[in-house]
């Protein structure tokens, strides 16, 4: 590993690292780490690996629509320690996120231009965002891929440093893993194949061979986890629905994002669309002038800067052409760090070649203040963050709300309901699984006709519908109604078990 990376020089990063860790348990004291539904599949992907069943969901069907090492690595760790995922989720969140905070201090230790103060206000920022607290609060593959981009920054700077084919290698191996973590990970290609390409200092027929071994390996593993889907499912990610937001308001979404990692947020917000495009360009421009001038190009500060332009016009590009949820922080929270440092990487370099003393301190103090207003804005949002997360879980499975569930306390206790006689299908089937460990089938969605004709092709199925759990791309229960004669089983304060048929004779029953 590059000495850089010392305990003894970054005493500051360790201290940093330490409170992170401490952040994360702090704000999963009360019910633990928080579940979303991609938790629960993650979870229970690294369960049924464990019990001999490679890679099938809570559904019992192939893992489709994420790829394979999140689970993988979970599945592993869970194989080592004989815990369960959720016992030990906790203290690994907590471990990575220190591990993250530790490395960024030790990039920031090698900036161009530096300084202790500079570097202990910006692990601050990271400590305290309500971004990065927020994932690491969660049972999500973020936590691992913003891992990644952080160990990428670190060996490509040193392959920037030394273009060995050892250093190659490494950069290319990293890029792969990342690539199976999130789909995003292609970024991280894009962010190493741009900074090959407009190297200046690699002969032409050096680069080329070098761009074709860096791509080769980097999309590898992705193309196998790919391969396996088309395979499987016959489709290469699942069935995705296609874009409909403009271009422009994923920029403004984007926009908005980033306004809530600055100071002042409700200012900024105003004019989000500038905000975004403004950033986005700044980075082109940026990026283009250092390759131009080939100053600092091999600089963290540079490799940041390219990243935050490869993942940024990703993501607003995707979440034009390919419907997911809207861009938000949880999606953009690997840009956060090399945000951060794009955004204020200059400061320590512009106080340094300040001659006049009195424009200088004016400078530093406007810096100090506002540094001090953005730690504020985020302790302020983390400080009602952890009174609601402690009086009621975090929002998710794990919250006291999902824990009393009566439609869920029943199912654990009853479990005549899941017998044989009919299909079990559900508006929230990876909750049935979370709270009982059973796999049941989930109703369709509306944009999926083949879905929807073979779910009411069924004679007669039951159904677990769930009031709290508002999805309004899948079935309705009234659309249910139109096709199908609905029985009531049993009713919930939260939910209902309804038997679905055609047989009129089941109502007397």
């Amino acid at each position: 590993m590059p000495s850089f990376l010392s305990l003894k020089k970054n005493y500051d990063a360790l201290l940093a690292a330490i409170i992170g860790f401490a952040v994360v348990l702090l704000f999963t004291h009360y019910g633990g780490i928080g579940i979303s539904p991609d938790s629960i599949m993650y979870t229970s992907v690294a369960r049924n690996m464990n019990e001999g069943k490679w890679l099938l969901g809570y559904d019992n069907k192939p893992m489709i629509l994420f790829p394979v090492l999140y689970p993988i690595f979970l599945g592993v760790i869970m194989f080592i320690t004989r815990l369960d995922v959720l016992v030990f989720a906790t203290v690994l969140n907590g471990i990575l996120f220190a591990t993250v905070i530790y490395l960024s201090g030790c990039i920031m230790q090698k900036f161009t231009t530096t300084s202790r103060l500079y570097k202990a206000f910006v692990l601050l920022i990271i400590i305290l965002c309500p971004c990065l607290t927020d994932v690491y609060s969660m049972l999500w593959s973020e936590t691992l891929f913003v891992f990644w981009v952080i160990v990428f920054f670190i060996f490509i700077h040193k392959y920037l440093q030394n273009t060995s084919i050892k250093n190659l290698l490494f950069i290319s191996c990293i890029a792969a893993l990342t690539c199976i973590t999130r789909y995003a990970g292609v970024t991280i290609i894009g962010t190493g194949g741009l900074l090959i390409l407009c190297f200046a200092a690699l002969k032409w027929k050096k680069k080329i061979i070098h761009l074709l071994i860096f791509g080769f390996i980097g999309i590898s593993l992705l193309t196998i986890n790919l391969f396996r889907n088309q395979l499987l499912s016959g489709s290469f990610t699942g069935q995705r629905q296609k874009g409909v937001i403009s271009l422009h308001t994923n920029i403004e979404y984007f926009g908005s994002v980033l306004s809530d990692w600055l100071p002042f947020a409700s200012f900024t917000k105003s004019f989000s669309f500038l905000l975004g495009l403004l950033f986005l360009v700044a980075a082109v421009i940026t990026f283009i002038y250092r390759i131009v001038k080939q100053t600092r190009y091999s600089s963290f500060e540079n490799i940041a800067t390219a990243f935050f332009l490869v993942f940024g016009w990703f993501m607003v590009i995707s979440a034009t052409v390919s419907r997911y949820e809207l861009i938000n922080s949880r999606l953009l929270s690997p840009l956060f760090i090399s945000f951060i440092w794009f955004s204020t990487q200059s400061i320590p370099r512009i106080i340094k070649f300040i001659s006049n003393k009195f424009i200088k301190l004016s400078f530093f103090f406007v810096m100090i203040f506002l540094a001090t207003s953005l730690l504020m804005q985020h302790y302020t949002i983390d400080k009602e963050t952890y009174q609601n997360e402690s009086e009621g879980g975090i929002g998710g499975y794990t919250d006291d709300d999902w824990k009393a569930s009566e439609t869920l306390h029943y199912l654990k206790n009853d479990t005549s309901f899941f017998d044989k006689d009919y299909p079990v299908i559900s508006n929230a089937n990876h909750a049935v699984y979370f709270f009982t460990r059973r796999s049941v089938f989930s109703l369709p969605e509306k944009v999926h006709a083949d879905k929807v004709a073979s779910l009411f092709a069924l004679p007669t199925f039951k159904l677990i519908w769930f009031n709290n759990e508002e999805n309004f791309d899948l079935l309705s229960l009234e659309e249910i109604k139109k096709k199908k004669i609905i029985i009531p089983i049993k009713t919930f304060n939260d939910g209902s078990l309804f038997l679905c048929t055609n047989d009129s004779s089941l109502v007397k029953k």
